[in-house]
């Protein structure tokens, strides 16, 4: 069960971001990543009913609020953005690379909103991780073809997930886990299927592809596995293993990358990737937390991914997404 959990966390997670591209070939982004949340939603939603029943989901109106709210950022912002960004060119594995910041970007927000202290190795890893994201984004190191834009919508979407991870630990959300993920699944899928009407996208079954059909089923397969793999990880393995999902996400996206659709890495992209990895290790091990959607102590979860004792953390969906997954 540990392999199997810890092998459906770094891989299926980290294949998200492949899976993302593929299904942007020939289904619209917004829509098609609305239909994968919603029915990821009711399937996992369906799950909790049936091994916890009905009172996982008896909350309060803000608790509602709460992990609706979450899943607008996360969700809606945080994977919607990437797949925007992948629709208008930029490659899984670049994506993944950005993505992988997140961890660094919560520790901003929480100097910057939280007004912490930090200590100077912490601060060197926030610098560190600064030059890779430079270096990533600058326009040597992007694959030709791929715009600003596309870097940029990329860029907004790993800024609001690591905005939802930061909010995520100071407002109640549903304190069961895989609760509190299907909830933000059906809001932030709803509210994709909403954007993605109005912005006028539409799909013609007749031009989608079979490849990006599978990858569509496979993304909303992903999402209820690796979250109930998550969950159990959470509460059977050390919060050092259940960590190293930081790391492997982005270079298992990456290996993808290249072997299945042939994206390459330049010269600058790959000092970026290693400098941006060697900056998520620091901050990590340094400021002696857990990355995003990990839990606050190394100690069992109470039912919530990421959840403190007094239950106001919130699970994110992809690291690094790690979101959604991804």
């Amino acid at each position: 069960m540990l392999v199997l959990a810890v092998a459906t966390v770094w891989i299926v997670w980290g294949a998200t971001f492949l899976g993302i591209r593929v299904m942007v070939e020939t289904i619209p982004p917004l829509l098609g990543s609305g239909v994968r949340f919603v029915l990821g939603g009711v399937l996992l939603a369906a799950l909790v009913l049936r091994l916890r029943g009905r009172r996982a989901f008896a909350l309060g109106a803000e608790e509602w609020r709460g992990s609706a709210a979450m899943g607008l950022l996360l969700v809606a912002g945080g994977v919607g953005l990437v797949a925007l960004a992948e629709h208008r060119g930029l490659p899984s594995s670049l994506a993944a690379l950005i993505a992988s910041s997140e961890a660094v970007m919560v520790l901003l927000l929480r100097i910057v909103a939280g007004r912490e202290r930090v200590s100077p190795a912490t601060a060197f890893g926030v610098g560190v991780g600064a030059v890779g994201a430079v270096l990533l984004l600058s326009p040597g190191s992007r694959p030709e073809g791929v715009t600003m834009l596309a870097a940029l919508l990329g860029l907004a979407g790993s800024i609001t997930w690591a905005t939802g991870t930061y909010v995520g630990a100071r407002i109640r959300t549903a304190p069961d886990l895989l609760a509190n993920v299907a909830i933000q699944m059906l809001a932030g899928g709803v509210v994709l299927l909403v954007a993605g009407a109005a912005a006028g996208e539409h799909v013609t079954v007749s031009a989608v592809s079979d490849r990006s059909l599978v990858a569509l089923v496979g993304l909303t397969i992903a999402s209820v596995a690796v979250y109930a793999a998550y969950a159990w990880l959470l509460r059977n393995a050390s919060l050092s293993l259940v960590t190293t999902q930081s790391y492997a996400n982005p270079v298992v996206a990456v290996v993808l990358g290249v072997l299945v659709l042939g994206e390459t890495l330049g010269t600058l992209t790959a000092v970026g990737m290693a400098i941006t990895l060697l900056a998520v290790v620091l901050v990590l091990r340094a400021d002696g937390r857990p990355g995003p959607g990990t839990p606050v102590a190394d100690e069992p979860a109470e039912g919530a991914e990421g959840v403190r004792r007094d239950r106001r953390d919130s699970p994110t969906l992809e690291f690094p997404r790690p979101s959604a997954a991804r």
